[in-house]
C-alpha cells in the first residue's frame, strides 16, 4: 500500500489515517439507484479513472428521520437516492487477513446511515477490519410497490439485495484492506439485526458471511406480503396520478408519501422487509422453521427496550397500549398463552413496560437464540441491563457503549461520560464484540448458550453471568411470538 492507496475492482481507492488506524470512507459498492435504475435491484459499481479518493462519507439514503441518527449533521454530508456506499477502517492495509465486521445500521427501515458509526477505535483495539455500510430505507427500499402497481420492473426488498450486495462487494475485494473474506461477521442493531436474521434465511446472501451479531431485533417484525400490499396501496392512494411513473417522482414527493403513510396507521409501519416468497420465504411460520446455517451468534437485547419509544417519536407500532398489545397477543398466541401472559404481566408500568419490551424484542430474540441453539450451533446470549435514570436499558442504549459517539448528547444518553465503571462497561462489550468477530466465541468468561442451562450475560456496572434470568417469562410465553408485521 502506497500512501492509503488500495486497489479494488472498480480502481484503487486513496484513503487516510484516522487516529491509529487506516479508513476508506464513502467507497462506492453499486451503481447509484437513480434515473432508471431506481426501484431496481443494486446494480455492480462502475470503474473509475485514476485514484479515486475516499476521505470523505458518501451521502446517507434520503430520509425525513434524522433524529434516528441523533443529530442530521452525523447522517453524512447529504441526504441522497444516490447512498450506495460503504466506509471500512483497518489497522493495516497488509497480507494479515484480520477478520471482518460488517455493521447494518438501524433506524425503524427509515432513518440511519453507515457514517453514524465509526469503526476506527473498535478496529484498532480489535485488531479487526470494520465496515459500515448505507442502503436504501423507507420508499425507496422496503415498501411493496411492485405488487401493488403491477410494475413487474420494480424490485423488492430492495434494502435487503442492497446490504447483499454490499457483502459481495466486501468478499471480492476485502482481502486488499487487509481483511479475510473467508471470516465476515455480519452484524446489526435494531432494523440492522433484523436484517441480519432475515438475510441467514437467504441462499443468496449465505456465502457472504460465516457469523453474526444480532442486537435487539429479529425478522418477527418483518411484514406479511398482505400488510405490505396495505401499506403499498397507501402510497400510490397519495401520490395519486403520479404513482403511474414512479421513477420520475420527486424524491421529497416520495417522502411526503412515506410520512403520509405513517400517520395514516396506527399499528403498521410504513417501510419494512416483508416475507415475498422470492429473496426470503412466504411467511412467518415458514421463515420460523427454515433452518439456519450453523454458524456462531451472538444475540441479545436491552431490559427496558420499549422506553425509547414511549418517550420519543417513532414507529407508533411500538407505543401500542397495553389493550391493544393484548389484543395481537390474543391474534398471534394460543389462548391459555394469551391468558397466561396477562397474569405474568401485571397492568402496572413496570409489568406494562416489560411486556412491551418482551414482545417486541426481548422474546423473539431468546427464541430465535433458543433456535438455533437447538440445532447445535454455537450461541451466546446477552442482556444489556445499565439503567439511564429516565430511560432505563432502553432500545439503542447499548450502542453508545460499543461505538464512539461524541460530545454532550452521547455523555447524557449515557447517564454521563466514558468514565469509572461506565468506561469499564464499555470496554467490556467492545472486547467481548471484538472477540467473537476474531475467533467465534466472546471470550472465556462469557459460558455459551446451551440448553437447558440457557446461561446469559447481563451487561451492566456489574455484569453477572445467570443461569435462564427469565424462566417465568419465557415459559409464560411457551415459545410463541407476535407477529408485529401481520
Amino acid at each position: 500500500m502506497t500512501e492509503g492507496v488500495v486497489e479494488t475492482e472498480q480502481g484503487p481507492l486513496r484513503g487516510g489515517r484516522d487516529d491509529r488506524v487506516w479508513a476508506w470512507r464513502g467507497v462506492p459498492y453499486a451503481q447509484p439507484p437513480v434515473g432508471p435504475l431506481r426501484f431496481c435491484r443494486p446494480e455492480q459499481a462502475q470503474p473509475w479513472r485514476g485514484t479515486r479518493e475516499a476521505l470523505h462519507f458518501g451521502a446517507a439514503a434520503a430520509q425525513r428521520m434524522a433524529w434516528l441518527g441523533g443529530g442530521r449533521q452525523r447522517l453524512g454530508p447529504t441526504l441522497s437516492e444516490d447512498c450506495l456506499y460503504l466506509n471500512i477502517w483497518s489497522p493495516a492495509a497488509d497480507k494479515r487477513l484480520r477478520p471482518v465486521m460488517v455493521w447494518v445500521h438501524g433506524g425503524a427501515f427509515v432513518g440511519g446511515s453507515g457514517a453514524l458509526y465509526r469503526g476506527g477505535p473498535l478496529a484498532a483495539a480489535g485488531d479487526i477490519v470494520v465496515v459500515t455500510i448505507n442502503y436504501r430505507l423507507g420508499v425507496f427500499g422496503f415498501v411493496n410497490l411492485a405488487d401493488a402497481s403491477g410494475n413487474e420492473t420494480l424490485g423488492r426488498n430492495l434494502g435487503l439485495h442492497d446490504v447483499i450486495a454490499a457483502l459481495g462487494w466486501v468478499r471480492r475485494n476485502i482481502a486488499g484492506f487487509g481483511g479475510d473474506p473467508e471470516r465476515v461477521t455480519l452484524a446489526g442493531e435494531s432494523a440492522g439485526s433484523i436484517i441480519v436474521s432475515l438475510l441467514m434465511l437467504t441462499a443468496a446472501a449465505g456465502p457472504l458471511f460465516q457469523q453474526a451479531i444480532l442486537q435487539s431485533g429479529v425478522f418477527n417484525l418483518a411484514q406479511t406480503r398482505e400488510t405490505s400490499l396495505t401499506v403499498a396501496n397507501a402510497y400510490l392512494d397519495h401520490l395519486g396520478s403520479t404513482a403511474l411513473d414512479l421513477r420520475a417522482c420527486a424524491v421529497d414527493a416520495l417522502l411526503d408519501a412515506e410520512e403520509a403513510v405513517a400517520r395514516r396507521f396506527s399499528n403498521i409501519s410504513p417501510a419494512a422487509p416483508w416475507f415475498d416468497g422470492d429473496l426470503l420465504p412466504a411467511s412467518f411460520a415458514e421463515a420460523q422453521a427454515r433452518a439456519t446455517p450453523v454458524m456462531p451468534v451472538l444475540a441479545g437485547a436491552n431490559r427496558d427496550e420499549i422506553v425509547l419509544f414511549r418517550l420519543m417519536p417513532g414507529p407508533k407500532i411500538l407505543r401500542m397500549t397495553r389493550a391493544a398489545l393484548v389484543d395481537v397477543i390474543r391474534r398471534d398466541c394460543p389462548a391459555a398463552v394469551a391468558a397466561n401472559l396477562e397474569r405474568v404481566y401485571p397492568d402496572t408500568p413496570e409489568g406494562n413496560r416489560a411486556l412491551g419490551s418482551d414482545a417486541n424484542f426481548v422474546m423473539p430474540t431468546l427464541h430465535w437464540a433458543e433456535r438455533h441453539a437447538a440445532r447445535g450451533a454455537p450461541t451466546w446470549v446477552y442482556r444489556f441491563d445499565y439503567a439511564h435514570p429516565l430511560l432505563r436499558a432502553c432500545h439503542a442504549l447499548e450502542l453508545f457503549f460499543l461505538w464512539p459517539f461524541p460530545g454532550l448528547f452521547a455523555a447524557a444518553l449515557r447517564g454521563g461520560f466514558l468514565t469509572g465503571r461506565r468506561s469499564g462497561l464499555s470496554e467490556r462489550m467492545r472486547a467481548a464484540w471484538a472477540s467473537f468477530v476474531r475467533t467465534g466465541a466472546p471470550g472465556e468468561d462469557w459460558p455459551a448458550y446451551r440448553l437447558p442451562e440457557r446461561l446469559t450475560r447481563l451487561f451492566d456496572l456489574q455484569d453477572r453471568i445467570l443461569a435462564d434470568p427469565l424462566q417465568v417469562r419465557r415459559e409464560a410465553w411457551g415459545g410463541h411470538d407476535i407477529e408485529a408485521g401481520r
